[in-house]
């Protein structure tokens, strides 16, 4: 009888970061014909970053993105976290808006797997009857997502990952449900630190609250990172671009560890929306670390011109 060998076929590195850019890039040219301006997607709240050390570098975190923080910037980082991590962080953003975001990570399944909740609430919001009278009671609005990741390292170069959420938005007695997906991928160019990463995020599709539904905040983030050999400095910059509203933004961050308890983190962030309006200087953003045994402490601050100032506070533990 003739036997039949099967030849297997070895995928380089490279090979799959071609097939994953090109993956990228028509996901992109497909979806930039529908652009229709910005303030146009809804789900809004899942343009707001999370965690005060990425937000703190100017949201430059992409490439960066190497502890529990890369569930949300970039799932592929994920795969660089050590051990487990849990991180809670609580935002003051303006007026009576304010978020939570709770997220945990392992290794398992011959990768890393994450999960996260992120919720966002307005309070205070008063309601009235049609002649614009208070009626006494106020109006619940809120917004939930609830992420599941798995990352993997490839090679000792080449990261991926995927990130699949479920959503809902309520407003009063209507709500919407969608389910979104995020690709990321890390690649490292040198053998010195210096990290390629690349995130499209949002991909996915929501229910109308009423008749007509939204279409969602699809974004790419593209960047560049450079960790020094001791990782006590970390360099960053990012080209992030909301495709559907036409958006785009410049960051750059720094990280450095003055101590081995205390990181100070500084960046710029430019938006072409916000900034025109805001003025410069809402760009900048800041924020302090603090080591306590397994406990991480970080604080960022933004500020947004005549609107005031935003504060993220989050605690993360690694063990």
């Amino acid at each position: 009888m003739r036997q039949i060998q099967v030849q297997k076929i070895k995928l380089s590195p490279c090979l799959c970061v071609s097939v994953v850019i090109f993956a990228f890039t028509f996901q992109l040219l497909t979806f930039n014909c529908f652009s229709a301006g910005p303030g146009t997607t809804g789900a809004t709240f899942l343009k707001l970053g999370v965690g005060s050390r990425p937000v703190a570098m100017g949201e430059a975190f992409v490439a960066a993105a190497d502890d529990i923080n890369a569930l949300y910037w970039n799932p592929s980082g994920l795969s660089l976290a050590e051990g487990k991590q849990v991180i809670f962080t609580h935002t003051e953003w303006f007026q009576a808006i304010r978020y939570e975001y709770l997220a945990y990570c392992q290794q398992a399944f011959g990768g890393t797997i994450g999960a996260g909740i992120t919720y966002l609430y307005i309070t205070d919001i008063e309601r009235r009857d049609i002649a614009g009278g208070l009626l006494g009671t106020t109006v619940p609005a809120n917004d939930l997502a609830i992420a599941i990741s798995y990352a993997r390292a490839l090679s000792e170069r080449l990261n991926l990952g995927g990130t699949a959420k479920i959503i809902n938005q309520q407003l009063d007695d209507k709500s919407a449900l969608g389910i979104v997906a995020d690709l990321g991928l890390q690649y490292k160019l040198n053998k010195e630190g210096l990290v390629a990463g690349l995130a499209l995020q949002n991909m996915g599709y929501e229910a109308p609250f009423i008749t007509e539904a939204n279409i969602l905040p699809m974004n790419l983030r593209i960047g560049i990172a450079n960790k020094s050999a001791d990782s006590k400095l970390t360099l960053a910059a990012d080209l992030n671009y909301s495709i559907l509203d036409s958006i785009w933004a410049i960051g750059a961050g720094i990280e450095y560890w003055v101590h081995p308890v205390l990181a100070i983190r500084a960046g710029y962030k430019y938006n072409n929306a916000i900034n025109n309006t805001l003025g410069a200087l809402s760009g900048l953003t800041c924020g302090v670390g603090f080591k306590i045994g397994i406990i991480d402490i970080d604080y960022a601050m933004v500020p947004y011109g005549d609107l005031g100032y935003t504060h993220r506070v989050s605690v993360a533990a690694k063990f």
